[in-house]
């Protein structure tokens, strides 16, 4: 068995969401999920599902073609949203004052 990037909870989602991957296939980390039946509809439950399982949003990052995103892409997706972004810290809350703080440094 091929050893793949990502945990069985993702491969359960990836599973019920791909009619085409079946239960003995495991999906190919750089093949166009396509192949295994992803269209339009179908990559929005996964993404739902996705969001549910991890306690994520990934609202706005999928944004790779339907036809050519890959179970790697999404993974990839998928873990970068567990890492806190660069910038967090750096914006104050909006009931912050800011006065003469920007959120960037000039070198």
């Amino acid at each position: 068995m091929a050893q793949t990037p990502w945990n069985a909870r993702f491969e359960t989602i990836l599973r019920q969401g791909l009619p085409g991957l079946g239960k003995e296939r495991t999906p190919d980390a750089d093949v166009p999920m396509e192949s295994y039946g992803l269209d339009s509809m179908a990559l929005i439950g996964i993404v739902s599902s996705l969001e549910a399982a991890y306690g994520v949003s990934l609202a706005g990052q999928v944004v790779v073609p339907v036809h050519t995103l890959t179970a790697g892409q999404l993974w990839g997706i998928v873990s970068a949203a567990f890492q806190p972004s660069w910038d967090a810290g750096l914006y104050p809350s909006s009931d912050t004052v800011t006065r003469g703080r920007t959120p960037w440094a000039v070198a």
